[in-house]
């Protein structure tokens, strides 16, 4: 039972109070069971010295978030560039980093609200097995309740 939150969205989510679209996710991931999975550039660049980064620790130190090494993302980056550059995947987004992380945690639920990384999460070619899928309010609740885990735990640091 995993989420992904792309940066465009993280200030948003994080900062979510009851009524407000991203916070049924907020609240799973907090108290229900979920897990909200980070690591690579979305961890080092793009939520490194926010607030967001104190929270997503406070909830790594809570078991309710898993921080995947870079330097495993960032190999599963490459990967995903070269299924870009070969044609295997029409590709839309400069988010390989995100369908990475999709890709090696199993996490199949991705808050954004950007139309190109979604096109990408979606692609089978890039995320399947199954396929991803996008959060964007709480009418999407259903899609966190049919996780069957967060199957790939990340080895130690």
């Amino acid at each position: 039972m995993c989420i992904i939150v792309d940066n465009d969205v993280g200030q948003t989510f994080f900062s979510s109070q009851r009524g407000d679209p991203y916070f049924p996710a907020l609240d799973w991931v907090r108290r229900r069971g979920g897990k909200l999975v980070v690591g690579g550039r979305l961890w080092i660049k793009e939520y490194h010295g926010t607030q967001r980064a104190n929270l997503v620790q406070s909830l790594e130190q809570a078991g309710r978030a898993i921080v995947y090494p870079a330097s495993i993302v960032n190999a599963e980056e490459d990967a995903v560039k070269a299924d870009c550059k070969s044609n295997k995947a029409d590709c839309k987004s400069n988010d390989a980093h995100v369908i990475a992380l999709a890709r090696i945690s199993g996490a199949r639920v991705l808050c954004t609200k950007d139309g190109d990384l979604e096109a990408d999460f979606k692609n089978r070619a890039l995320v399947n097995s199954p396929p991803g899928r996008i959060y964007k309010n709480p009418s999407h609740f259903r899609l966190l309740q049919h996780q069957h885990g967060c199957p790939r735990t990340p080895p130690a640091h």
